[in-house]
């Protein structure tokens, strides 16, 4: 996508001007926000523990009030049973959040149980009367089991709710000990009037009265107390995956510690809402504030719309000033761009009119002279082509682009080089050339050569010259080579492996048995020009060629024969087999001769 240079100015401005601008406006509400959000947590997590507080307060209370009705109703020093069972009424009757208590055997078994005359029915809806407490006929293993060795009562979960979820019931269950045996247990009943009361009070005070700010809930996450009489957040709803519970962790069964939590959600009409929870162990339940962030996070808006205003005029000047700065900037610009189509059509000739005085000018002046430059290394580069596209038709690739290049001479003669000379010659090759058509041997021969000098140049030989069936191959000349013996013997390897696994297609198309013998040998040879002034090659000449010539001619199929001076440069990395010396044709003392294995 193309940016005009106006569109980039503007940029550039907004970037110098106003990012600055923006990250520390950013900064700036980020640090309000963490710090409201820490008060915000703060103060809610206060309220938790002023509601917690009172709850504990109250509790304790009933704990004590269920202990001495116990200890009343047990007590062998008032032999009246009537008498102990109304002075444990009165003191039920005085008591503020019991409903009933109810007296059990050591074995757990029910045997009496005390009802209040009228509960209060703060709790319940206008008009709406208490259940009757139920106590349970047998105490369970569990519960007996729970008590074993303590003095102490324990609390446990909610057992029972109305159906409007707003009358609430827990169980405090206490052993009586008489000479540290087990006497009895009492069972207190409470009802959530107390629970129902620290709700309301504090989201009168913290919420301005929403009824839905501060909620009591179980470990099942059901609204025990708080909340609304309708809707998604009406008592006794089950909140668990909804609400501020869609985005906290799930809540532990049982709850063992008193974790705090906070976190941000969605309430239940789209409104993004900020709350925290404490989770209360010993009743298993937790008390929960949340409001509306719109609330909780009224100042970091009007810093927020603040720094919108600024935002919007920023951007009108920078629009202005970069516009202003772009119409100065495109009129060299154009130029410039006129002048590179032109170099791109290869019109080298045309030059920078620009007379700007800035870095523009320097521009021109350096695309002028990169112009000058491309040229000049056209006209090398044709000169180049030509002299190589030339030289190739008589000399080796390697050695065309290092006379093309001016690296080497094009007149006649040599210099002396160690080198390696590989001969590989195609065994029975004169029977399959007097059976078979020339366009045949000349496609078999084609096909074979093709690959052959593959094989050579992948190990930084060259090759020298083909004669008829057979292909000389030199390394280390022109250019040196390290381990010139090296590369010749794993070309002569590769191009029997070759050999060996095409041997079968050349017989179905050609007819023939396709083997090679290769002559492997090294030395100091005369490396050049060979030929006329009007005619050369390069190409090798000395005693190393000549015995590698005689090698291959020596060699059986599939055998290539080498000069102990070659197996002696290759090390280690290759194994020999001597088959003695060997007079050679041309040379009066016979050669050491061996044999690849």
């Amino acid at each position: 996508m193309r940016i005009s240079l106006r569109t980039k100015w503007t940029l550039a401005l907004l970037l110098a001007g106003g990012l600055p601008l923006l990250l520390s406006a950013f900064a700036t509400v980020r640090i309000q926000q963490v710090g409201l959000e820490i008060a915000e947590q703060d103060r809610e997590v206060a309220v938790i523990d002023n509601v917690a507080l009172r709850l504990h307060s109250a509790l304790d209370a009933t704990a004590d009030d269920v202990h001495r009705i116990g200890q009343t109703l047990t007590e062998p020093l008032i032999a009246d049973p009537d008498v102990r069972i109304r002075l444990g009424t009165d003191i039920l009757q005085n008591s503020s959040t019991l409903s009933a208590v109810a007296l059990y055997g050591a074995q757990g078994q029910l045997l009496d149980m005390i009802v209040r005359g009228q509960d209060i029915p703060a709790a319940n809806a206008p008009g709406q009367a208490a259940p009757r407490p139920v106590a349970p006929e047998q105490l369970t293993p569990e519960q007996l089991q729970s008590l074993a060795g303590q003095k102490t009562g324990t609390w446990h979960q909610p057992l029972q709710k109305s159906s409007s979820g707003s009358a609430v019931v827990l169980h405090y269950l206490e052993p009586i000990l008489k000479q540290k045996q087990v006497q009895a247990y009492m069972l207190g009943i409470v009802s959530g009037r107390e629970l129902e009361g620290e709700a309301h009070r504090a989201a009168i005070k913290f919420c301005n009265e929403v009824p839905d700010c501060v909620l009591v809930l179980d470990r099942d996450l059901t609204i025990l107390a708080g909340g609304t009489a309708e809707g998604p957040l009406a008592r006794g709803k089950q909140l668990a995956g909804k609400d501020m519970f869609a985005r906290l962790p799930p809540i532990p069964s049982p709850i063992e510690e008193p974790m705090v939590m906070s976190t941000e959600f969605t309430g239940p009409r789209g409104e993004k809402m900020v709350g925290s929870l404490r989770m209360l162990p010993e009743y298993q339940w937790l008390v929960v504030v949340r409001r509306p962030a719109a609330q909780a996070f009224k100042a970091m808006q009007d810093v927020q719309l603040l720094l919108l205003l600024s935002t919007g005029f920023l951007v009108a000047v920078a629009v202005v000033l970069g516009g202003y700065f772009a119409k100065r900037a495109t009129n060299p610009i154009a130029q410039l761009m006129k002048l590179t189509q032109a170099y791109a059509q290869r019109r080298f000739s045309e030059r920078a009119p620009i007379t700007s005085g800035d870095e523009l000018q320097e521009l021109g002046r350096s695309m002028t002279d990169m112009a000058v430059q491309l040229q000049a290394s056209e006209v090398e580069i044709e000169r180049r082509t030509r002299i190589e596209n030339g030289l190739s038709r008589f000399l080796p690739q390697e050695v065309a682009q290092s006379i093309a290049a001016g690296h080497q001479s094009l007149s006649l003669g040599g210099q002396r080089r160690n080198i390696t000379v590989l001969f590989a010659d195609v065994v029975a090759f004169t029977r399959f050339a007097e059976s078979s058509s020339p366009e045949k041997v000349v496609a078999f021969l084609n096909e074979l050569f093709t690959v052959l000098a593959e094989v050579i140049f992948r190990n930084e030989g060259i090759v020298d010259k083909f004669i008829g069936d057979c292909v000389m191959a030199i390394f280390g000349a022109p250019n040196a080579v390290e381990d010139h013996c090296g590369r010749a013997l794993a070309t002569a390897e590769a191009i029997h492996r070759f050999v060996e696994a095409n041997a079968p297609a050349w017989k179905t198309m050609y007819g023939i048995e396709v083997q090679m013998a290769i002559g492997v040998s090294t030395g100091e040879v005369l490396v050049g020009n060979l030929g006329s002034e009007t005619r050369m090659e390069y190409t090798a000449i000395g005693d190393a060629v000549n015995i590698a010539a005689r090698l291959e001619g020596l060699a059986q199929p599939g055998q290539t024969l080498v000069t102990a001076e070659v197996a002696a440069a290759a090390g280690d990395a290759w194994q020999f087999h001597s088959i003695g010396e060997h007079p050679l044709r041309g040379r009066k003392k016979p050669v050491q001769i061996l044999e690849v294995v």
